[in-house]
C-alpha cells in the first residue's frame, strides 16, 4: 500500500509538470498583454530581464531612434512579436523575449529555487501572482468545504429514504427532485436564487459581503453559493446512494441477515450502509473536484472574491494575464490530481477485501 502510494503520489507531480509545461508553452506562443500604464509597464519588463525572461538592449544610433520615433508600428514589426521599446534621453531601451526553451528553463528554476511564479500584468499589476492566489485561495476553499459537509449527509439522507420508501409518492416525489436538479447547470439554479430570495425576497444580500462586514451578513452571504453548489450534487449523491442501497437490500446477505433475527434497520445500518458505500466513497472524495470547477461561475455571478472569479479576469481577451493563468491551473490540478488519488486509495478503505497496488 504504501509503495502503490509513493509510486501514485510521483506520478501526480509528473503530470503536473506536464499539465502546466504544455500550458506555459501554449500562452508563450500567444500575444502577450503587458500591463497598459507606461510606469507599471516598464516595472514588468526590468521583472522580467531579471527573472531571465527577457532581454534588454540599448539603442543609440540616432537614425534608428528617429526611425522608431517617425515609424513606431514599422519599428515595432521589425522587432520581436513580444518586443517593447521605451524612449529615453538619447537612446531607446528595447525588451525582447529570450528563446522559448531557455523562458521555460528560467521559469521552472525560478519556481523550484525561489517559488517565484512571476507578476501579475493585469488583475493587480506586479504583484506576485501566488500572493493573489493566496489572498484569494481561502474564501474558495471555505465555500467548497461548506458545501462538501452540506451536501453529503442531505444526499444520503434523501437516497436511504428514497430507497427504504421505493415506488411510493415520497419516492417518486424525490426523483422528480433529482431530475430537475441534475438536468440544471448550478449558474442556472444561481441566477434563480439570487433573483428570487435576494433580489425578490431580499432575505439574502444580492452579492458576496466584503472581507470588513461584521455580523450575520458574513455568514447569510454563504448561504446562497453554498445552495447554487450544492442542488447537483445532492440530485447526484441521492440518485446513486439509493440506486446501490436499493440493490443492496434485495442481496441474498441481507435476507439472511433478516432471517437471523436483525430488525430491518439493525440489517439496513449494519449491513446495507457499508457495502453500499464502496462504489459512493470515491465518488463523493471525486465530487470535490466538481464542485471547485462548479465554483467558477458562482463565484463571478455572486461577485465572490475567490480564486475562480480572478480566473475568468486573467482569461479575458487581449488581456491574458499567463503567470496568474499558470498559478491558478497549477491549484486546480493540484487538486484534482491528490482527490483521484484519495478516490483510489479510499477504496481500501472503505472494503479492507482491496488492496489497491497489490500483485496478483
Amino acid at each position: 500500500m504504501i509503495r502503490y502510494t509513493l509510486i501514485r503520489t510521483l506520478w501526480v507531480f509528473i503530470i503536473l509538470a506536464m499539465v502546466l509545461s504544455i500550458n506555459f508553452i501554449l500562452l508563450k506562443n500567444a500575444p502577450q498583454f503587458p500591463p497598459a500604464d507606461v510606469d507599471q509597464r516598464a516595472t514588468y519588463y526590468a521583472r522580467q530581464v531579471s527573472d531571465g525572461l527577457m532581454t534588454v538592449r540599448l539603442e543609440r544610433d540616432p537614425e534608428v531612434i528617429r526611425f522608431a520615433r517617425e515609424n513606431n508600428a514599422a519599428f515595432r514589426a521589425s522587432l520581436h512579436r513580444n518586443a517593447d521599446f521605451f524612449f529615453e534621453e538619447g537612446q531607446l531601451r528595447i525588451f525582447e523575449p529570450v528563446p522559448l526553451i531557455q523562458q521555460y528553463f528560467s521559469w521552472v528554476n525560478n519556481i523550484v529555487n525561489d517559488w517565484n511564479w512571476g507578476v501579475s500584468t493585469w488583475v493587480q499589476p506586479n504583484v506576485e501572482v501566488f500572493e493573489i492566489l493566496l489572498s484569494r485561495m481561502p474564501v474558495t476553499i471555505r465555500l467548497n468545504l461548506i458545501a462538501l459537509f452540506f451536501y453529503i449527509p442531505v444526499g444520503f439522507a434523501l437516497g436511504i429514504i428514497a430507497a427504504l420508501r421505493k415506488d411510493t409518492f415520497l419516492d417518486n416525489f424525490i426523483s422528480i427532485f433529482v431530475m430537475i436538479m441534475i438536468s440544471l447547470p448550478s449558474f442556472v439554479i444561481m441566477t434563480f436564487l439570487v433573483l428570487i430570495f435576494a433580489f425578490g425576497l431580499e432575505w439574502f444580500p444580492t452579492s458576496f459581503p466584503p472581507s470588513d462586514v461584521t455580523g450575520s451578513v458574513r455568514y447569510t452571504g454563504f448561504v446562497l453559493p453554498v445552495l447554487g453548489l450544492t442542488f447537483g450534487a445532492i440530485a447526484s449523491l441521492t440518485r446513486t446512494s439509493r440506486a446501490e442501497l436499493t440493490e443492496v437490500l434485495t442481496s441474498e446477505f441481507l435476507l439472511l441477515a433478516r432471517t437471523k433475527g436483525l430488525s430491518q434497520t439493525q440489517a439496513v445500518l449494519r449491513h446495507a450502509l457499508r457495502n453500499s458505500m464502496v462504489p459512493l466513497v470515491p465518488g463523493i472524495i471525486g465530487s470535490f473536484v466538481g464542485l471547485l470547477t462548479g465554483s467558477v461561475i458562482i463565484e463571478l455571478i455572486y461577485a465572490i472574491p475567490g480564486t475562480g472569479r480572478i480566473f475568468i479576469r486573467a482569461m479575458t481577451q487581449n488581456q491574458y494575464d499567463v503567470n496568474l493563468i499558470l498559478a491558478i491551473t497549477a491549484f486546480y490540478t493540484v487538486v484534482g490530481l491528490f482527490a483521484i488519488l484519495l478516490v483510489d486509495l479510499s477504496y481500501g478503505f472503505v472494503d479492507p477485501r482491496i488492496r489497491m497496488g497489490a500483485r496478483k
